[in-house]
């Protein structure tokens, strides 16, 4: 048998040498690379600028601090919602008297804050969780207990004021609180108490007061200084005319000195809020029946003090985060006034 002979194996053609790459075309692999990394770097960087610019927007600035009460920090987003609430209470829109609305919204949230956290400790007022709800449900107009009548209504009005289910309760818990406080103080009102009948002029400065003072010694008429001259427009036209005032109407900066004065005499430019005053006591009556409007005011005017008091005994700061910082001021007004 004659054996097959083994093929051989085709030859394997050798592997081309690489030829290696020119000079010119390195540097034109390194530039599209460096160029690449560049778009890449330039690219991270829009995206975090973008990214830091919206989590400020969205996220640090509604959460940051804006006003400090004791313990209690209020963020920038509830007072916006808050100060909102005010310019639809009060029907403003106009964005001129931003600074001065927020002033006052600062004034009224330290307030609520100071009665929610003091009036329990100092006065025993406290308002419970079903006077809450009867509450919201008064405002709502529902007059019978009803859940789902109540759950179905106060959605559409969270949503609406843009609080969280906690806070806009807070703020009605405020509100209560408030109420009852003031009943409080108007039981503190004596029946009777010292009275005078006076009037005022008040102007801007003292050189302005000393001149009605040296005009006034001059034989001028009081009323009818006081009708040219007075800033006070609740009493300018009446010849500056308060009728009858009890000592606790009286702005403390001035009272002792108002109720010292000796009847037909007008008195020397006294400081007060606003501007001088000058003052003339017509009568004066020792203890003179207190009506329901004074009575209303003094019972306003204790709650104030107290007010003033658990301010300085709890160390309120003067200028709070809010108004420290200008972007929170600013962010705070645009969201309130819808820009």
């Amino acid at each position: 048998m004659v054996k097959k002979r083994r093929q051989r194996p085709l030859p394997i053609p050798p592997r081309p040498r690489r030829r290696p790459w020119s000079r010119e075309f390195r540097l034109q692999v390194a530039v599209i690379t460096a160029f690449g990394l560049l778009l890449v770097v330039l690219g991270g960087m829009i995206g975090f600028a973008f990214f830091q610019d919206y989590y400020e927007e969205h996220v640090q600035l509604p959460n940051s601090k804006a006003i400090q009460v004791g313990d209690t920090t209020l963020d920038v987003d509830y007072f916006a919602h808050r100060l909102k609430l005010l310019l639809t209470s009060i029907n403003i829109s106009d964005t001129s008297q931003a600074q001065m609305l927020i002033a006052t919204e600062i004034s009224l949230l330290e307030r609520e804050e100071l009665l929610r956290q003091r009036a329990p400790v100092d006065l025993g007022v406290s308002v419970s969780p079903e006077e809450i709800e009867l509450e919201i449900g008064d405002r709502l107009g529902l007059t019978e207990s009803n859940p789902e009548a109540l759950a179905n209504a106060y959605e559409p009005e969270l949503k609406k004021s843009g609080l969280s289910d906690k806070e806009y309760r807070r703020m009605v818990e405020v509100d209560l609180l408030s109420s009852k406080v003031q009943e409080v103080f108007s039981l503190s009102v004596p029946q009777t108490t010292e009275q005078v009948r006076m009037r005022q002029i008040q102007v801007g400065t003292e050189d302005e007061a000393l001149s009605v003072v040296e005009r006034l010694n001059g034989g001028e008429d009081f009323g009818a200084l006081a009708q040219a001259l007075s800033l006070d427009s609740a009493t300018k036209d009446k010849g500056g005319e308060r009728d009858w005032v009890a000592r606790d109407e009286l702005d403390l900066s001035y009272a002792g000195k108002v109720l010292a004065l000796e009847v037909g005499i007008p008195s020397q430019p006294i400081p007060g809020p606003g501007g001088y005053f000058i003052f003339e006591v017509e009568e004066k009556e020792p203890e003179r029946e207190v009506t329901p409007e004074q009575k209303s005011t003094i019972s306003s005017s204790y709650f104030s003090h107290w007010v003033d008091e658990q301010r300085t005994l709890f160390a309120v700061p003067d200028l709070q985060p809010l108004l420290e910082d200008a972007n929170k001021l600013q962010w705070a007004a645009n969201k309130a006034f819808g820009l």
